[in-house]
């Protein structure tokens, strides 16, 4: 069931109140920046205390317009409220779950790979393995991640690993994690792994745009880092700080950002800007744009 779909209960002031004092808790006990996490957490609970919230019923249209206010002062386009579990519609446990890979092989032996999401490494890495099996012997290989809309860091690793030397391990990302209730922070690692097959020594070409978003962004971040890709397409949406889904009650939930992505070789990442393509291309030239680069028919200038 979508927050569309969720049968809508008008919300009195109580449920109201509820939901800012839950968001304002997570924003100074979570937001993986301390001081903006304070101001936003302080704008909410003046909005509340002038009444500002005073005419609103409509939790859909409640969360629609916290959602803007809490972008407006963080510009995290990962911070958000949303009315409606997301889980709600999601298979039960012992259901087969899709990875995501769509895999082709174009005119000219490109390979092609279409991945909409990265679902966990349980699942993500055999459907991986198996798409990479099916495209070794190609010679170029385009990964579409225009439709990506992010996932699991770890499968982003994953797949990463079969275009570096299995050699060493290479250092891919790491993600600052704020310890709850503090200003201390921990880090999270990710690194290559042994992968059954390797794709070297040919050219890999990833197609992003603007609804690539988050770990879509992060894969085509940390291989045109390492100059290992050629970025194609429009500049995507830049979100890369990650945070979990908190009930607010009244089918009301925020996902507030408690850590952010911190490549070790920029030291920075694609937050508010965007990963910013090798090749710009449109969004309907993009493919063959691609191709065209995969076949030789023009040379990327970088």
């Amino acid at each position: 069931m979508t927050a569309t779909e969720v049968q809508s209960v008008p919300l009195d002031q109580t449920g109201v109140r509820k939901a800012i004092a839950g968001i304002a808790l997570e924003l100074r006990e979570g937001y993986v920046f301390p001081d903006m996490g304070e101001q936003a957490a302080d704008a909410l609970e003046k909005n509340l205390g002038e009444n500002a919230y005073a005419g609103v019923t409509d939790p859909a249209q409640f969360a629609l317009l916290l959602t803007e206010q809490l972008r407006a002062i963080t510009q995290d386009s990962h911070m958000r409220v949303i009315f409606g579990s997301p889980f709600a519609n999601q298979p039960p446990p012992s259901a087969p779950r899709d990875a995501g890979f769509e895999v082709k092989r174009l005119a000219g032996n490109i390979g092609y790979i279409h991945l909409a999401k990265f679902v966990p490494p349980e699942i993500f890495n055999s459907a991986a393995d198996d798409a990479m099996r099916k495209l070794s012997d190609t010679a170029a290989l385009i990964i579409d991640m225009r439709d990506n809309g992010g996932g699991h860091p770890a499968s982003v690793a994953y797949l990463a690993s079969f275009f570096l030397d299995p050699g060493k391990q290479v250092h891919l990302n790491d993600l600052i994690w704020r310890n709850r209730g503090t200003s201390t922070f921990r880090t999270e690692s990710f690194w290559s792994s042994p992968t059954p097959v390797r794709y070297l020594g040919k050219p890999v070409y990833v197609l992003v745009g603007p609804k690539t978003y988050s770990a879509g962004e992060e894969f085509a971040y940390d291989l045109q880092v390492l100059k290992r890709v050629t970025v194609v397409g429009a500049t995507t949406r830049g979100g890369a700080n990650p945070g979990g889904l908190n009930d607010l009650g009244s089918d009301l939930f925020v996902v507030v950002p408690t850590g952010r992505a911190e490549n070790p070789i920029t030291r920075s990442n694609w937050g508010g800007v965007g990963v910013q393509p090798d090749v710009h291309a449109t969004p309907e030239s993009t493919q063959e744009t691609a191709m065209a680069l995969a076949t030789g028919e023009i040379t990327a200038i970088k």
